[in-house]
C-alpha cells in the first residue's frame, strides 16, 4: 500500500472513532503524499475529505478551496468515477453556499444531480433538489 493510501486509510479510521482535527491533518498529509506519488484520483479523494472537514470547522476558505481543487483534479483525470466527481461537487456546493454565494452554487448542484441520477443514488439527487428548490 502506498503511503498516501495508508494515510487516508488512517484519517478514516481516525475521524470515524471522533477526532476530526487529527483526521484532517492526515488527510491533507495524504494529499500532500498522493501528490508525490502523481495520484491524482487519490489527491482529489483526500482533497475531498479536507474540503468537509474545513466546512464543518467554520472555515469556508479552505473548505472551498481543496472542493474547487478536487473537482478540477477529478475533471482532468480520465479515469475519474462518475460518483467520485458528484461528490466533489457537492462538497463545492456547499462551501459554495456556506460563504453566501448561492447562485454560485446552482450550477454544482445541477451538475452533482445529474450525476447522482446517472449512478442512481437517490439520495444525491434529493439533496441536490432540496439545495436548489431553496
Amino acid at each position: 500500500m502506498s503511503q498516501a493510501r495508508e494515510a487516508i486509510a488512517e484519517a478514516r479510521s481516525i475521524r470515524t472513532a471522533g477526532d476530526a482535527a487529527a483526521a484532517e491533518q492526515l488527510y491533507r498529509q495524504g494529499a500532500e503524499l498522493a501528490h508525490s506519488e502523481e495520484d491524482d484520483i487519490l489527491r482529489a479523494h483526500a482533497l475531498r475529505h479536507v474540503s468537509d472537514l474545513a466546512r464543518e470547522r467554520g472555515d469556508i476558505a479552505d473548505a472551498l478551496a481543496t472542493a474547487q481543487e478536487a473537482v478540477a483534479l477529478y475533471r482532468a483525470t480520465l479515469d475519474t468515477r462518475t460518483l467520485d466527481l458528484a461528490n466533489a461537487l457537492r462538497l463545492l456546493a456547499l462551501a459554495l453556499e456556506s460563504s453566501g454565494r448561492q447562485q454560485e452554487a446552482a450550477p454544482a448542484w445541477h451538475e452533482a444531480r445529474g450525476l447522482y441520477a446517472d449512478v442512481d443514488v437517490q439520495a444525491g439527487v434529493e439533496e441536490a433538489e432540496r439545495h436548489l428548490a431553496a
